[in-house]
């Protein structure tokens, strides 16, 4: 494997998806927005566990409301840094 080697995760989404992105993120943004937003999904993976991951699934909570909502019992899903 080359030291240049940068994994990458390819995911199918629909013509509307793909029109919308590229019409509304410009291509040089993408892999810094998309880099950020699958670090939070990480992170908050880990601290909640199935639950998250869950609830992202049924829609239960949007993505805008990721840093907001309160999955066990009060408890904070981000620290504030």
């Amino acid at each position: 494997m080359s030291i240049d080697y940068r994994p990458r995760v390819s995911v199918e989404v629909t013509h509307e998806q793909a029109t919308a992105i590229r019409a509304l993120i410009p291509w040089g943004l993408r892999n810094q927005l998309f880099t950020i937003i699958i670090d939070d999904i990480i992170r908050l993976a880990r601290k909640l566990g199935p639950d998250f991951i869950s609830a992202i699934l049924v829609k239960a909570i949007p993505l805008e409301a990721y840093l907001s909502v309160n999955l066990k019992g009060g408890e904070q899903l981000v620290d504030d840094k």
